[in-house]
């Protein structure tokens, strides 16, 4: 009873304290969760500090690059030839979000990779049922998560699935036999993602078999597990060893190339990442700054009232209270009012799990007590604490005892203003930064590909029959809204896989291109890719050996090779037997994204065979007969009940699907900071006006305007809202520079940009002060002085 007494306390707004300080907790707390959550990958196995990444180091004409694949027989021949590594494995994904399907036709988007057998001897997942070892030994056997298994089986009795069959896209098709079920890898693994492991023996039914590549065919995750107390330097004599035994280094050495591996620890391969890093920063500064900006309001609100209580303290002090007991009074207060905000941030946080698991993509829960994230929450809530209750304590022992009986009235003006302002630099450094963020995720959703992407529809057709590709594609010809059809081997989207460029007689590697492989009759005119020079692909059988290249392969040849120009020159590109000759140049398009772009030359060959292609391409006439196509495709296509054309747009906005997470936490980040600076801002202006209500009256009699009022409040902010927002802004600045560093192309940091957002905050900050401050302004002088 007599903490609800307390909470409703007149003069001390302790329900507003509450439930600021509750949204700067909830929004700060998750924030902290998503730094930590960030720094805990690969650290939960007992053996993380003895598994290592296997890495190609490469040397090409002076240029150094260094890559997380390698060849198939990598990892292996270091396992042979250093006694050190316990143990090593190798695995290279070869489907991503196709359908499992059971006999009973249920049906799971899923992604598949080919798995050697010493995997689980690398990494000690759990497994529930089965010989990991023994499953992928065989082919057409696979390992699949818990999580699968009780999608297709049911939560009751998912182990059932062992030793029965499972379909790779539609029933009846190609099968696996299920060998075991492991426990799902964590979120915060690099291994993430990896669901049905089939056996690599199953490669030669699937891909070119390249287990026992040296060089070449460099797509595999390598890894090693080291002996207790070995380091990676201890391993270097032995990797040169096994380089001079089985590596073509003369071949390598004629063709500018110096190959080379080393290990990298797996517990920093993401959380020493670049990215990542400054992306933990960048985190913690808001969390730091939203919890802040709650706490300086929380002490704004108290010594705002802070003249109300004085007496209470006083009459303590008389009855024997001594500095401890003042103390413990108000941390006691403060725990009070702490576990009621933590409480109501608890709720918010329930209320709103959904939005803030699609911002930060992990479970809620997983965040709150992934590694040491309970305890860096914790000791957040302790700080707090310790401020909200050993800064109001300290002031009120320090007020004097007599001075409390004498109607102790002083302001505290100057920490108040200093509190005030540090809000306002808090709101100020999120908007800009949202103005910022705003404007490289606008511009990287409209990014210039290189062609027309905004009539364009892509459908993928793995697992569907050479014969409904073909129906599909000359039925959708038919359709009025359609301008054009054609197929691709290559999603532009992506980063395509790489091969190296020769010349006809000629040893010498040139430089290694971003290969399209195969595209099919008009796709520069679907596409809407300009031609530079040359001429595009016409049909024709595929014995003819053309091939077409980009603006930036002529131009890359052109300093290497002395070309003078590629049009009608051969070449040789590691994937395809023999020259082929150039017959045209395009224009550069976009391979992957501006967070992660392939930067390569590329080229293409041309085939008229369905099944050498994924996607089939759409150009409509609008979007607007996207829907009639789809269910045209879905009554043509029975291969695939899931099948869609997926406009391009919408691929290339789910490339910046981490930015628009991010714009989105930095949005509610700076309206929830700003709505807390401008409730400390009006409960500062009721206390000046309560204060100055007396000296306005007068003001007002002697013949000041409602505009001169104003003015005088007006005045008294913007003296500590300037400089507030110039910290706040030059903060903003910095951090924006940092997040942009990920970008390949960037917007500009415009000093309009800066000076725009803390206008706005300024305008906002006036509004409120206008609002506030009217009533007394306008109101009948009388009334505050007939009491004198």
């Amino acid at each position: 009873m007599n903490v609800l007494k307390s909470l409703n306390q007149r003069g001390q707004h302790n329900w507003i304290k509450i439930v600021c300080l509750a949204v700067g907790l909830a929004t700060g707390i998750v924030l902290i969760g998503k730094a930590g959550f960030e720094q805990s990958w690969d650290r939960f196995f007992p053996t993380s500090d003895c598994i290592y990444v296997v890495c190609e180091d490469i040397i090409m004409d002076g240029e150094y690059k260094h890559y997380p694949q390698t060849a198939g027989a990598v990892a292996h021949g270091i396992k042979c030839y250093c006694p050190q590594v316990e143990a090593a494995t190798r695995y290279t994904s070869f489907a991503w979000d196709m359908p499992i399907v059971t006999d009973d036709d249920k049906r799971v988007r899923t992604n598949y990779a080919l798995v050697d057998s010493c995997f689980f001897d690398v990494f000690p997942f759990r497994v529930l049922v089965g010989n990991p070892k023994k499953t992928l030994s065989q082919v057409d056997c696979c390992m699949i998560p818990r999580s699968l298994a009780e999608k297709l089986m049911g939560i009751e009795n998912p182990l059932d699935l062992v030793g029965k069959k499972i379909y790779y896209n539609i029933r009846g098709g190609w099968a696996l036999t299920v060998g075991g079920i492991y426990e799902d890898i964590p979120l915060n693994s690099k291994l993430h993602g990896m669901e049905v492991m089939v056996s690599m023996p199953t490669i030669t039914k699937i891909m070119f078999d390249g287990r026992d590549n040296w060089v070449g065919n460099d797509r595999y995750e390598s890894y090693v597990r080291l002996a207790k107390g070995i380091m990676p330097d201890d391993l270097k004599p032995q990797i040169e060893k096994m380089k001079r035994d089985n590596l073509p280094l003369d071949e390598l050495k004629k063709a500018g190339v110096d190959l080379g591996f080393s290990v990298q620890p797996l517990v920093d391969y993401h959380t020493k990442d670049e990215g990542t890093r400054r992306m933990t920063w960048i985190i913690s500064i808001l969390a730091a700054v939203l919890i802040g900006c709650a706490v300086m309001n929380y002490l704004l609100l108290v010594i705002g009232g802070i003249s109300q209580r004085t007496k209470e303290m006083a009459v303590h002090q008389c009855y024997g209270a001594e500095a401890r007991h003042i103390y413990q009074k108000v941390l006691t207060e403060s725990v009070i009012h702490l576990l009621l905000s933590l409480t109501l941030a608890a709720l918010l946080l329930f209320l709103f799990k959904d939005t803030i698991e699609e911002l930060v993509g992990a479970p809620l829960i997983v965040l709150l007590l992934t590694g040491s994230n309970i305890w860096l929450i914790v000791s957040t809530c302790l700080v707090v604490l310790l401020i909200t209750g050993l800064v109001p304590s300290w002031i009120y022992t320090h007020i004097p005892l007599a001075a409390a009986f004498k109607n102790y009235n002083h302001s505290h003006r100057l920490w108040k203003l200093l509190l005030l302002g540090l809000q306002f630099a808090s709101a100020t450094f999120l908007i800009v930064l949202l103005i910022v963020v705003g404007r490289q995720y606008r511009m990287m959703v409209h990014d210039d590909l290189g062609y027309d992407y905004s009539t364009l529809g892509s459908m993928l057709v793995d697992g569907v029959s050479i014969e409904q590709r073909q129906l599909a594609m000359d039925e959708l010809r038919k359709l009025s809204f359609v301008k054009g059809v054609t197929m691709s081997y290559a999603n532009l989207t992506q980063h395509q896989s790489g091969d190296n460029i020769l010349l006809p007689g000629d040893d010498r590697e040139y430089m290694n291109i971003a290969d399209l492989y195969y595209v099919g009759d008009g796709y520069f005119d679907v596409m809407e890719i300009p031609l530079v020079s040359g001429r595009t692909f016409t049909e024709q059988t595929d014995t003819l050996r053309e091939v077409m290249v980009s603006r930036k392969f002529e131009e890359r040849m052109k300093e290497l090779a002395g070309w003078d120009q590629a049009l009608g020159k051969q070449i040789i590109c590691t994937s395809f037997q023999g020259p082929y000759t150039i017959v045209g140049v395009f224009e550069d398009t976009r391979i992957g994204s501006i967070t992660n772009p392939d930067t390569r030359p590329s080229v293409c060959y041309y085939s008229r065979k369905p099944e050498q292609m994924h996607y089939i391409l759409i150009r409509f006439q609008s979007m607007d007969g996207l829907e009639a196509a789809n269910k045209l495709v879905k009554e043509l296509v029975t291969d695939n009940p899931d099948i869609s054309i997926v406009p391009y747009n919408q691929m290339v906005t789910e490339l910046y699907a981490d930015a628009h997470r991010f714009r989105t936490t930095v949005m509610i980040g700076g309206l929830v900071a700003l709505i807390i600076a401008l409730i400390g801002l009006i409960g500062y202006l009721a206390g000046e006006i309560a204060r100055r209500q007396k000296e306005i009256a007068i003001r007002k009699v002697n013949g000041a305007r409602i505009a001169d009022v104003l003015k005088l409040f007006h005045t008294d902010i913007l003296r500590v809202a300037l400089p507030a927002v110039v910290i706040g802004a030059t903060g903003a600045w910095y951090v924006a520079r940092l997040w942009l560093e990920q970008f390949s192309e960037k917007t500009t940091l415009s000093p309009i940009i800066l000076v725009g957002g803390a206008l706005a905050v300024i305008i906002v900050i006036l509004s409120v002060v206008c609002l506030g401050c009217y009533r007394v302004a306008s109101s009948n002088p009388v009334n505050y002085l007939k009491t004198e």
